[in-house]
């Protein structure tokens, strides 16, 4: 009876799922689609994680308010990253896995992929990219406009644009400004009856030109006086002045009475880099490393999804998700059927949105962060392991950066949590959410490293190692001489996808490409492509590669023969077993009705052996060895055993009588 009412509650709510995303669908009322992305934002500077020191108010109710997506993954490095949400796919299949696209590089994401806008626009979406491309613009049909997206206003000499057309009115203006802005134009003139699709790519808060690397309004940087480090303190505006965009666009949305109907997710691209090329002081500690290399900092980021159609809301998810998930998991609820291959999707990403409404499980279990062949490094994760192998820069990003400075004075957690309530995203959700709630959600966002007891060290440049990323998520200890079997599984597992790889994309500089030629702006420097060469692109591009088996929990193929052939090995011999136990029950049955009789027959086959058999089983379980097994000696009785010739000529006796 249990198992019937569980069943129905079972099917019940799946039909509730169901017809809840069908009246969606069939009403026309697909959700708006709203994507912020922050640009080389460290994990440990947003306050939802557990830090004071840079106020994010806006960010951390949108992610109180919605869920905390604890374990969300990306590739190290910009461009890879941009590559897998838009198509759905990770890096290595696309062949955009090693480092980003120079201005002045030739190439970009490949003319057949296609990508998130051009879906949602088929499906009768608006699409719009407001700031960062990344993705090529060397020609015409590489940029954003030619690729899905109905407007785009760009960063990119000179190098500001709003679709094709330079946009000189920008100049002196601050971009994170200037992108929120411009998302809030394309909100307040859109049509809440048409579903809009909005892609935000901020630059913030990655360093801007080499001469003057980081930059924000003065008036910002002056309320981080606190912050003694100066570089910091800036870093700290950029991250501020970007908590004012997403309250904004919330407020946008409100407005225009869409955000009812609307799904909100904030993202970063990668981890910050807290030194060296390009370093921003942005902090990714606890977490091990920085950008570009194949540590948790580089690839485990700040996200989190906020919306009225979550129906489990205010939580912490621990549930991995790879940054190519998203496009499967927005089609999912929009309605949208992604392409099928032969065997399996045309996409790598998984479709995460029941498990994220629900929290019904984990729908994910392997991530690949990255193998680039190039760097000469992979970083792969399976059912809570993470397999490393080489690294970047020599080794010197392979430490724990960014660390705060605990003598500066911080804002207390009273104070953090009264500006995280005032904040227009938690006021929408009146009084639930709480002080009490906030410090809760808090606790059990931050990561904590346990050092163990007798550490082991990795240094990838020597030899692989292999850690347990869920009890060690600071990549302290080195487990693969504990944990054998599991590193060879992986590693070859890892072989395999590196095997499989598309070679990567990447051109060496055109000087073409020089501003200086073009009038000092940032512009495509190569002939449109023709119809006729693009075919020829995507005939050249499906032939020459062969397709990468989705990194996710489907077994490789190679994994997936083995245990075929296992089980039905085990099938088969399951089946023998049984008929021969049955047979031998048939024996017995046989022997006793013949015991009286001492035929000639039986008694060739020594009665008082089996006899000695038959009085044994009354007592036995059944079990094949109490008719086969070695009967007691005696001076007139035969031994019997599997394999020996007598037990042929029992076998004849019983077929006989």
């Amino acid at each position: 009876m249990r198992l019937k009412i569980m069943k129905s509650i079972f099917v019940l709510t799946t039909v509730l799922v169901l017809t809840t995303c069908n009246t969606l669908y069939e009403s026309g009322q697909k959700p708006h689609i709203v994507i912020i992305m922050a640009d080389d934002m460290g994990w440990n500077d947003v306050g939802f994680h557990g830090s004071n020191q840079i106020p994010t108010p806006n960010i951390d109710a949108l992610a109180y308010g919605g869920i905390i997506l604890n374990r969300h993954y990306t590739a190290p490095m910009c461009t890879p990253s941009r590559a897998a949400i838009m198509t759905g796919r990770n890096p290595i299949s696309v062949g955009m896995q090693h480092y980003v696209i120079d201005s002045d590089e030739p190439w970009g994401l490949g003319l057949d992929q296609k990508i998130m806008p051009e879906y949602f626009r088929e499906a009768g979406y608006r699409t719009h990219l407001v700031g960062k491309w990344h993705l090529g613009f060397f020609a015409q049909q590489y940029t954003p406009t030619m690729r899905g997206f109905d407007s785009h206003t760009n960063y990119t000499g000179y190098d500001m644009r709003h679709n094709l057309a330079v946009d000189y009115d920008a100049n002196g203006t601050y971009a994170t400004d200037h992108f929120t802005d411009a998302a809030s134009r394309i909100i307040d003139k859109h049509n809440p009856s048409e579903p809009l699709f909005l892609m935000v790519n901020h630059l913030a808060p990655h360093t801007g030109n080499d001469n003057d690397p980081l930059q924000a309004p003065e008036e910002r940087i002056k309320k981080f006086e606190h912050i003694s480090d100066e570089n910091r303190r800036i870093y700290a505006a950029m991250v501020s002045k970007l908590d004012d965009s997403v309250g904004a666009i919330f407020k946008s949305l409100r407005a225009k009475n869409m955000i009812q109907n609307s799904i909100i997710l904030f993202i970063s691209d990668n981890g910050a880099p807290s030194f060296g090329l390009h370093s921003n002081s942005g902090s990714n500690f606890p977490l091990r490393g920085q950008k570009n290399s194949p540590w948790e900092g580089a690839t485990r980021n700040v996200a989190a999804i906020w919306s009225p159609l979550l129906e489990e809301r205010q939580r912490v998810s621990n549930q991995y998700i790879h940054i190519s998930d998203w496009l499967p998991t927005f089609a999912s609820i929009a309605g949208i059927r992604l392409p099928q291959a032969r065997n399996s999707s045309e996409v790598d990403g998984v479709d995460q949105w029941e498990a994220l409404s629900y929290d019904t499980g984990y729908p994910r279990r392997v991530i690949l962060n990255m193998i680039d062949e190039i760097f000469g490094y992979s970083s792969y994760m399976e059912n809570g392991f993470k397999y490393v192998n080489g690294t970047t820069g020599g080794g010197n990003f392979d430490g724990w950066y960014g660390q705060l400075n605990n003598e500066d004075p911080h804002p207390s957690d009273e104070e953090y949590i009264k500006t995280v309530l005032e904040t227009e995203i938690a006021q929408l959700s009146g009084d639930v959410l709480s002080s009490e709630l906030i410090k809760h959600l808090r606790k059990h966002s931050r990561v904590v490293c346990h050092k163990p007891l007798h550490p082991t060290t990795c240094n990838p440049l020597k030899r692989a190692c292999l850690f347990d990323i869920v009890n060690d998520p600071c990549e302290l200890n080195d487990i693969s001489a504990r944990e054998p079997f599991k590193f060879r599984e992986l590693r070859t597992k890892v072989e395999t996808l590196r095997r499989l790889a598309k070679k990567p994309r990447n051109k060496p500089h055109d000087p073409a490409g020089n501003p200086a030629n073009h009038g000092g702006v940032w512009t495509w420097w190569r002939k449109d492509i023709s119809a006729q060469e693009l075919a020829d692109i995507r005939a050249d591009e499906s032939e020459r590669y062969p397709e990468i088996p989705p990194p996710h929990s489907s077994l490789p193929e190679d994994v997936q023969l083995t245990v075929t052939i296992t089980i039905v090995v085990v099938g088969i011999l399951f089946v023998m077993g049984a008929l021969v136990y049955m047979s031998n029950k048939n024996v017995l049955r046989i022997c006793r009705s013949t015991k009286s009789k001492q035929t000639a027959t039986i008694s060739t086959i020594g009665s008082a052996g089996l006899s000695h058999s038959v009085d044994d089983s009354s007592s036995s379980d059944g079990k094949l060895s109490d008719v086969f097994g070695q009967a007691s000696s005696s001076s007139n009785q035969k031994v019997y055993q599997i394999g020996d010739r007598p037990y042929e000529q029992l076998q004849k006796t019983w077929i006989s009588l």
